[in-house]
């Protein structure tokens, strides 16, 4: 008997430190959400910048996928995919991916939309300036703070969402714990 051991959440019924578990949870579900949330918010802002600043045909045909998308049910897609090619980490991502990316679309797409016509936008044009050159350095770095923010804040979401699943067990990761 050693009096030195102190499980600071107590034991579970395999007599695991449930503290140690917490924190392992915690580092992988930390890990996916900021991978999933990069891939996100690059998807998002690759798409939402084109579509924002070119509009036209390009944002009426984007916006109909975008709305297919966005009425799929996570559910169905985390099931599909976890049926067809099993329970990994890779299939988690690829399903929080799925549509998870229309988010940092619709905020670049809006910012976009704000910014395009700018004077300064409209300067660049008037010298020569290519669309990608007024993407990259006119409108993107006036629109990085919104994105900013949006990436902040998705984080905690996905950890939240996650946790949720895990915890109700449809997401279980068969050589690791979650935080749920």
């Amino acid at each position: 008997d050693d009096d030195s051991t102190y499980f600071w959440f107590g034991t579970d019924s395999v007599g695991e430190d449930l503290f140690t578990l917490l924190w392992s949870g915690a580092r992988l579900s930390i890990i996916i959400a900021v991978i999933v949330t990069l891939i996100n918010t690059i998807v998002g802002v690759i798409i939402g910048s084109i579509v924002g600043y070119y509009g036209g045909d390009l944002d009426m045909i984007a916006d109909r996928v975008v709305d297919v998308l966005a009425n799929l049910p996570f559910m169905a897609i985390l099931k599909i995919l976890k049926l067809r090619f099993g329970n990994s980490i890779a299939i988690i991502i690829v399903a929080f991916t799925a549509t998870g990316w229309i988010g940092a679309y619709g905020t670049t797409r809006m910012q976009f939309y704000r910014f395009k016509n700018r004077e300064y936008v409209l300067a660049a044009r008037s010298y020569g300036a290519s669309d990608a050159r007024i993407m990259a350095k006119h409108i993107f770095p006036n629109a990085i703070g919104t994105l900013i923010t949006s990436f902040s804040l998705a984080i905690p979401s996905f950890i939240f969402t996650e946790s949720t699943y895990s915890f109700l067990g449809i997401i279980n990761y068969a050589e690791t714990t979650s935080i749920g």
